[in-house]
């Protein structure tokens, strides 16, 4: 399967949440794990986090 998505959003604080809220909604095609999904969450709040002091 080939299924990509590219999100584009300003980079302030309030867009991490969306953005975990964003990639969880993706991953539900793939059926995850209600932990796959957390862990997954935390990378990408560790992510934009990350992106965002550091950018």
């Amino acid at each position: 399967m080939d299924n990509k998505m590219t999100l584009t959003f300003l980079s302030t604080s309030e867009n991490e949440a969306f953005a975990r809220n964003v990639i969880a909604s993706f991953m539900l095609s793939l059926n995850p794990t209600i932990s796959k999904i957390n862990e997954v969450k935390t990378a990408v709040s560790e992510a934009v986090t990350n992106a965002i002091v550091h950018g």
